[in-house]
């Protein structure tokens, strides 16, 4: 057992300050914000919102904090997971490979809905944000060595910590406080795989936003936990992981930041089918190849493949981002993979399902994540093959923050118009200089410009 583990977690947390980051760390986190309030932008219109703003207005929720491409308030509770939530549906939102934590969805969230009561500066959110992606992350990568056979997400299960050590950070709790926060988060944690092609896989970051908000205030509020929850017997690993490493929770930390390994997704759907889709798209592009003409597509891919996005006729649009085959046709057909291709009409498309009915997939252990090996048979006999060693937004092959503001704005000024979209996102890259992170949130909310 790491003796104290838990707590010297905890008093990263509070002994971390802004001035000690570096300045490729702050604009990292800059990066994770543009992308977080594009995505959550464009999934603002989603049902699933609806839903739960009908349910938050049925249980009386004040109208206190803003909810993201919405003219409505609702508590703050409520506000860290709808904004959490429509930030994932898209399935769109940054990933990080080490943990397959989605780590912005459930830290970002947390800190709009306290911004609505407590003052934060741009630094202050810079360094919430940074402190509760290294805190998930680094519990996330420990967790998912032998975590994610069990049937967990990830996300949902390490997200509250980020929360939860983000708000405890701007709320000035010491270390045993944090630490019990911590406790409190981990009680919450949940998230199955079973949900995925659902909207419930979207709560679970949104849950993980809420509940590390929720914990923080708790423990501020002189509500007690443990304060050992992540080293004892009967803790967060023990009882989630058949086998898992404690020492690496800590290893590097202050030193090494897990969010300069941040992936960005250009595709909206499962990030270890993106290394297909670039396959995809590299041979239709270099080849010149019309659908019409392929008579087999076969991918070779790492095996979490197969376990994750292996649906072969989906039924839904949140489906097909869980069928690497419905990815391969529509990436084939239309060019791309955005939000486009997985509503319920594409998935069933005449053109789609008949080119899903020819393409199959075999793993390879020794591939990475984000690797992947693409094959075309054409109906003359012809064939092509493309490798992606690194897919596009990962760290070996990342975005650009050009490319990165043109995902942005693509799905921000359909919500809230070019002109408020541009000065937004002009605001979150000198966010360092703004005194109150309220003007973030208010321009991501329809009609302000």
């Amino acid at each position: 057992m790491e003796k104290g583990l838990t707590k010297r977690l905890a008093q990263y947390v509070v002994e971390t300050d802004y001035e000690t980051l570096p300045a490729e760390v702050i604009h990292a986190a800059k990066r994770c914000l543009i992308d977080w309030l594009g995505v959550a932008l464009g999934g603002s219109s989603h049902p699933g919102v609806d839903s739960l703003l009908q349910v938050a207005e049925r249980l009386g929720s004040p109208n206190r904090a803003a909810i993201v491409g919405r003219k409505r308030k609702t508590d703050m509770l409520h506000a860290a997971l709808i904004n959490g939530y429509m930030s994932h549906v898209l399935d769109y939102d940054d990933t990080n490979l080490e943990s397959f934590v989605h780590p912005s969805a459930p830290v970002w969230p947390a800190i709009s809905a306290l911004s609505a009561a407590v003052p934060l500066s741009g630094k202050a959110s810079l360094l919430a944000f940074v402190l509760g992606y290294e805190v998930e992350n680094r519990i996330g990568r420990v967790l998912f060595r032998h975590h994610e056979e069990r049937g967990w997400h990830m996300s949902g299960m390490v997200g509250g910590f980020g929360a939860a050590a983000a708000v405890g950070k701007i709320l000035a709790l010491n270390a045993s406080q944090i630490s019990q926060a911590f406790g409190i988060a981990a009680t919450y944690a949940s998230g199955l795989r079973e949900m995925f092609g659902t909207m419930s896989k979207s709560l679970h970051p949104g849950k993980a936003a809420m509940s590390g908000l929720h914990a923080a205030l708790l423990v501020q509020a002189g509500f007690t936990s443990s304060e050992n929850v992540l080293e004892t017997p009967r803790g967060f690993f023990a009882v989630n992981a058949a086998e898992y490493d404690l020492a690496e929770v800590l290893s590097g930390i202050g030193k090494d930041f897990g969010i300069l390994k941040n992936s960005v997704k250009p595709y909206s759907c499962g990030v270890v089918v993106h290394p297909t889709i670039d396959g995809i798209l590299t041979l239709r592009n270099r080849e010149k190849i019309n659908p019409h003409e392929v008579s087999k597509i076969e991918a070779e891919v790492h095996p979490m493949v197969a376990d994750v996005t292996g649906k072969k006729s989906p039924r839904t649009g949140i489906d097909g981002k869980f069928s690497i085959y419905h990815c391969m046709a529509a990436a084939l057909v239309d060019g791309a993979c955005g939000p486009d291709q997985f509503s319920d009409e594409r998935v069933h498309a005449d053109e789609i399902v008949s080119i899903r009915e020819r393409t199959g997939i075999r793993t390879n252990p020794d591939f990475r994540h984000e690797e992947a090996r693409v094959f075309f048979q054409l109906k003359n006999g012809e064939r092509f093959e493309a490798h992606i060693p690194h897919a596009s937004g990962t760290p070996l092959n990342p975005v650009s923050d050009e490319n990165l503001e043109s995902k942005y704005m693509r799905m921000a000024e359909k919500v809230i118009g070019n002109d408020q979209a541009g000065i937004l996102a002009g605001e979150i890259w000198k966010l360092e200089e703004l005194d109150d992170f309220r003007r973030i949130i208010a321009l991501a909310v329809p009609g302000q410009v």
